[in-house]
């Protein structure tokens, strides 16, 4: 079948051809959506090497998935929903940095400079996406949902899981995210004493 014949498929059908793995399929969803949601992510964020990248993930996470992909509803409902799920976790990490940044700036003397040289935000950010990123999927996806504001019954209804299996996923994120904050602050203090 030619690449012409794709534009005139129904999403329903890209979807099935896609969880196929058929590139084509792929392609003609990019193409009949990338720009909208560009836009869509444009209306919300000023800086667009981040509406680019966060669109681009989206596309990479649907590809990525493509195989165990389950949309319950449109497939330009899903890849919005999808969309704002980034740039809300976007601004909830730039929001957390900000206040972080304010809350050191108040609690640390002239004389405790060298404390917040050697702690920088910066590597301490990179350091708690990357742990974030090795979570198992599920915990992973039940912290991040943590972190934008959903409640336990939330992430459990969105999650198709119980109440308790999405408090032991966050406890185990938790444990997980200590015990590696805990050994780069032993590794750190080593470098100064």
């Amino acid at each position: 079948m030619g690449t012409a014949n794709y534009q005139f498929h129904q999403d329903e059908e890209l979807l099935l051809l896609l969880q196929t793995g058929d590139h084509e399929a792929f392609r003609e969803i990019y193409k009949r959506y990338w720009d909208k949601l560009l836009y869509i992510a444009g209306k919300k964020l000023a800086d667009f090497s981040e509406v680019e990248s966060i669109v681009q993930d989206v596309f990479v996470d649907l590809w990525q998935r493509r195989e165990t992909l389950e949309v319950r509803q449109q497939l330009a409902g899903y890849l919005v929903v999808a969309v704002r799920y980034r740039i809300l976790n976007f601004l909830a990490r730039q929001q957390k940095a900000e206040t972080y940044l304010r809350n050191a700036a108040r609690s640390l003397s002239p004389a405790d400079s060298s404390t917040e040289e050697w702690l920088g935000f910066e590597d301490l950010r990179e350091w708690l996406e990357k742990m974030v990123a090795r979570l198992p999927e599920k915990c992973r996806l039940a912290y991040r949902l943590r972190g934008e504001g959903y409640s336990q019954r939330e992430i459990a209804q969105h999650m198709k899981v119980s109440e308790k299996t999405v408090e032991t996923h966050i406890s185990r994120a938790l444990k997980i995210l200590r015990s590696g904050l805990g050994q780069l602050i032993s590794r750190m203090l080593m470098m100064f004493f």
